[in-house]
C-alpha cells in the first residue's frame, strides 16, 4: 500500500510553531497550504482553490519558520492523515485530515510576495545566482576545509628518522678489507674441521 502525496501551492497564512508555549516539546509546525484546482467554474463566486492542513516537525519545521512566509511557494512531499477528534457533550466524533511534510522545496520564485515582505534567500537560490568559477572556488574551499578538518582530527606526529652517515673512503677501505680478512679466517676453521675441504683448499 502507497500514501504518498505531492502538493505545490502557497502557504495562506505565516505557518505557526509550538515552541512559544513550551520549549521542551518536539518543534512543530502547522500552516494551510492554497491550491488552485486549475479550473475554473461557471459560477463566479464558487472557490477554486483548496486550503490543506499540513504539519512539520524537526528540522523541517525549523526551515519551515526560517524561510516561508505567507504567500511563499512551496513543494511538499509527504503522507495524508485522517484523524479524528470528539467535543465534550457531542456523540458523533469530527474527523479531519491533514498532510504530514516528509519534505519540503522552496521554490525559487518566491522572494518577494504581494505583502512587500522580503524572504531570505534559501541556498538553492543563491547556489543558483553564482557563476561557475564562483561555484568551482566554493567547491575547492569545501574540499580544503574537509582535508584539514580530517588532518586535525587523526591528531598524527611526523615520523622521525635518524639521519644516515656517510663514510669516507678510507673507512670503506677498512671495512672491506675486515671483511675480507674475516671471510678468510672462517674459511681456514672451516677446512680444519673437514679433511675433505682441506684437500680441495691444497
Amino acid at each position: 500500500m502507497i500514501n504518498k502525496v505531492v502538493l505545490v501551492g502557497r502557504l495562506a497564512n505565516a505557518p505557526k510553531s509550538n515552541q512559544q508555549s513550551n520549549k521542551n516539546s518536539v518543534q512543530c509546525v502547522t500552516f494551510p497550504l492554497a491550491i488552485e484546482r486549475g479550473y475554473k467554474p461557471r459560477d463566479e463566486q464558487a472557490q477554486t482553490v483548496d486550503f490543506l492542513h499540513c504539519k512539520a516537525f524537526n528540522r523541517t519545521a525549523a526551515n519551515i519558520l526560517q524561510y516561508c512566509r505567507k504567500g511563499s511557494t512551496v513543494c511538499v512531499t509527504g503522507q495524508i492523515h485522517s484523524n479524528r477528534y470528539q467535543k465534550p457533550g457531542e456523540e458523533k466524533p469530527q474527523y479531519f485530515t491533514e498532510i504530514l511534510i516528509e519534505s519540503i522545496k522552496f521554490l525559487p520564485n518566491f522572494g518577494a510576495i504581494k505583502t512587500g515582505d522580503i524572504l531570505p534567500q534559501t541556498p538553492d537560490e543563491i547556489w543558483s545566482e553564482l557563476s561557475d568559477a564562483e561555484k568551482t572556488h566554493a567547491i575547492l574551499l569545501a574540499k580544503e576545509t574537509s582535508v584539514k578538518q580530517m588532518i586535525a582530527e587523526q591528531n598524527t606526529t611526523p615520523i622521525k628518522t635518524e639521519p644516515v652517515k656517510v663514510i669516507t673512503d678510507d673507512e670503506s677501505h677498512e671495512l672491506l678489507q675486515s671483511l675480507d680478512t674475516l671471510t678468510n679466517e672462517t674459511s681456514q676453521e672451516n677446512a680444519e674441521d673437514d679433511p675433505k675441504e682441506a684437500a680441495v683448499l691444497s
